[in-house]
């Protein structure tokens, strides 16, 4: 992994941050899209003291606007000041559409996975099946936070895998650009008196994502794994997603934890649990074995 190219070979004509300086602007972009709206979504009751989503409404604030505005900011930056073409940072390949879809499905899959394996260790108690399907309100949300969940992952994807990789790889190399992402990425889903398996879930996330990108030559299809994978995990079984539980009855099935919290990820969720450490364990082996000749 000593390449000093990921997605694309075509140069930038402006100027490409040091490799010291481009996690500090990452971080000081991340910061600026949470306080600009935030007096704004507490004035209307969106946000409380804390800056928590408040509310279904709450949420899709939440995920369209802080997230619409850093990906629009870091889409600023990459035209105006780096001056770079956007297959450099990852939105390139053919069949993109096709790519990203093929991914949201295997996002879904492996969140059913995940989901799946700690219910059958003991972790899950199952309640009703399937309840929002005899709610069209529910399913109405469920497919509007689809499409915000759409907005939050792919900019995650795009600012996180696409510009942050590609421009400390250019500078740096692959290795030493998921080692900073990945430490850049655990620091910002970071929160005090946080369990050191849960930053290891957040670790494990990042580089998994981070070796798929790499491999891929391009991020729609992590991308859409992102997107099935909160998707589904938030609406799916009632279930937190990385800590925030929606108000909506399960697509699925309804499932209450019970057990230990390292089964069942306590307050976190799914994510927080062994199992899904294990399974991104698994999806990074994977993405390292030999390409075939």
């Amino acid at each position: 992994m000593t390449s000093r190219t990921i997605f694309s070979t075509e140069p930038h004509k402006g100027w490409l941050p040091w490799g010291i300086l481009a996690p500090l602007l990452f971080i000081a972009f991340v910061i600026a899209s949470v306080l600009i709206p935030s007096p704004g979504l507490r004035s209307l009751g969106l946000e409380d003291a804390e800056g928590g989503p408040i509310g279904l409404n709450g949420m899709y604030a939440f995920l369209v606007v802080a997230f619409g505005l850093n990906g629009l900011m870091v889409l600023a930056w990459i035209w105006l000041v780096e001056r770079r073409p956007l297959s450099t940072v990852g939105l390139t390949g053919p069949a993109p559409l096709t790519t990203l879809f093929r991914g949201l499905l295997i996002g879904c899959v492996t969140i059913s996975a995940v989901v799946a394996s700690i219910g059958f260790a003991g972790g899950y108690q199952v309640g009703e099946f399937g309840p929002a399907l005899s709610s069209p309100t529910a399913l109405g949300s469920m497919a509007l936070l689809l499409v915000c969940f759409a907005i939050q992952a792919g900019v995650e994807e795009f600012i996180f895998r696409g510009w942050l990789l590609s421009v400390v790889t250019r500078k740096w190399g692959q290795l030493a650009a998921v080692v900073v992402t990945t430490l850049v990425f655990t620091f910002l889903h970071w929160s005090p008196g946080q369990a050191w398996p849960d930053m290891l879930s957040s670790v494990l996330f990042s580089v998994f994502a981070c070796l798929w990108a790499i491999r891929a030559g391009n991020i729609w299809g992590v991308m859409g794994w992102h997107i099935g994978w909160n998707w589904l995990l938030s609406i799916g079984f009632e279930l937190p997603v990385t800590g925030f539980v929606i108000d909506l009855p399960a697509l699925i099935v309804r499932l209450i934890p019970q057990g230990p919290d390292r089964l069942t990820g306590g307050d976190v969720g799914p994510e927080g649990s062994w199992i899904c450490s294990v399974l991104f364990l698994i999806g990074i082996a994977f993405l390292l074995r030999p390409r075939k000749a």
